[in-house]
């Protein structure tokens, strides 16, 4: 089994901005799953149940009918909503986890920036405050005296 060689982060580059951006997507893409993806598995929800003006008069029976097969296919397809509700539900708690993680690189990476504006503003100040350079062939000069 071979060795991973570590990735080439020689032009990595991140823009706050694009994670910025990526963040209000995925809270979009959220909003569609908990909105109207959501709103649809109602209505097919609804939907299922029938005609509710017929009420049914065969014991056990289903929409599809009373027979076996008709109560399996019912089991099955109810199954298979719950199915589908519940990965919606885990697809919008990810969604809701990515956003956030996306927003804390962004926040942590602005803080960086933050922080190396300000050493850099300090490294400024601390060399211009230094003595200037000896001329070419001079007798450094320092500021302090033995």
């Amino acid at each position: 089994m071979g060795t991973i060689p570590p990735p080439n982060t020689g032009d990595l580059h991140v823009s706050v901005e694009d994670l910025d951006a990526a963040a209000a997507y995925v809270d979009r893409l959220k909003q569609y799953v908990d909105d109207t993806i959501s709103y649809e598995m109602e209505r097919i929800k609804e939907r299922m149940k029938g005609d509710s003006n017929t009420a049914q008069t065969v014991p056990g029976g289903t929409p599809f009918g009373a027979y076996e097969d008709a109560r399996m296919q019912w089991q099955a397809l109810t199954k298979s909503t719950g199915n589908m509700e519940t990965h919606l539900q885990t697809l919008s708690q990810k969604l809701a986890a990515l956003k956030q993680g996306t927003e804390e690189i962004a926040k942590a990476f602005r803080d960086t920036e933050a922080r190396n504006g300000a050493n850099g503003k300090e490294i400024e100040r601390l060399l211009e405050a230094a003595a200037p350079p000896p001329a070419a062939g001079g007798t450094p000069t320092y500021p302090y005296t033995a």
